[in-house]
């Protein structure tokens, strides 16, 4: 992935919502450019829903309901958590280019970087979800009312949000050569533990326990919920709203380091 060019971003003495806007609508253009990086995001999840679908999918996990359903969550989960971590490393590559120097210049509040970052990443992640759900009904004979569809995935894609901002934390922090590393270790932990990959059930009582307080089991509680029924997860939404209000906490933090390391 390239490094993006300089942005037009907000003129001093704006407030952060209209900067944030202007700076999130380059930053998207730019963003979609990048055709590997589209690809990558959009084309992984479906495979592997098709992978393991055509292996378990036809299984009934209740009645009405196949388990293509639920892997199609997962999998769905599984692929728009790794890309929208993936953020954080166009963020660090930015850092290495000198592209901060110009948010020196511009003096672009950390907040608005923040929430046209993240805005950027889930507008890219977006497609990538709609893609699997596709999948899901075309290949895998998922069913169920629209209104169904709709709940599943726009919980899901709101969830999203801590992990956004975590990769980009992790872009701001760590060096460019080795944010990319750390982000896979930190999505395959993230799914493994958050019960992505297979259900907590099986794991040992000590990592259900975590497992709750992750955001990354919280998206697959939010997609399964409404095939499942139930209750609706509102542990998962204090979940979320506690693990991103911390990585804003951070992530200013860090893009004022990063910003304040520029000028050496």
């Amino acid at each position: 992935m390239t490094a993006m060019t300089t942005p037009a971003v907000a003129v001093p003495g704006r407030t952060a919502l209209p900067g944030a806007l202007h700076y999130f609508g380059h930053t998207v253009r730019l963003t979609f450019r990048n055709v590997a990086y589209v690809i990558f995001t959009m084309g992984l999840p479906v495979t592997m829903y098709l992978v393991f679908n055509s292996i378990y999918g036809s299984e009934p996990i209740v009645p009405g309901v196949n388990y293509s359903a639920v892997i199609m969550v997962q999998m769905a989960g599984y692929g728009a958590l790794g890309s929208a971590m993936s953020g954080g490393a166009v963020v660090a590559l930015e850092r290495r280019s000198g592209w901060f120097r110009q948010l020196m210049i511009t003096a672009v509040p950390e907040r608005s970087f923040l929430i046209a970052r993240a805005a950027t990443v889930l507008v890219v992640v977006l497609p990538s979800l709609l893609l699997v759900f596709l999948a899901g009904f075309t290949v895998g004979g998922v069913r169920a009312p629209a209104g169904v569809w709709l709940a599943a995935l726009a919980s899901m894609w709101i969830g999203l949000l801590p992990l956004a901002v975590l990769g980009l934390v992790l872009g701001l922090l760590v060096k460019a050569e080795a944010v990319q590393g750390l982000n896979t270790v930190a999505m395959m932990v993230l799914s493994m533990a958050g019960g992505l990959w297979f259900p907590i059930e099986l794991m040992p009582d000590a990592v259900q326990a975590v497992a709750r307080w992750l955001p990354s089991y919280w998206i697959g509680e939010f997609g399964r919920w409404p095939f499942l029924g139930g209750p609706f997860p509102w542990q998962g939404v204090l979940v979320q709203l506690g693990w991103t209000a911390a990585l804003i906490i951070i992530g200013g933090l860090g893009y004022r380091r990063a910003v304040r390391d520029s000028k050496r």
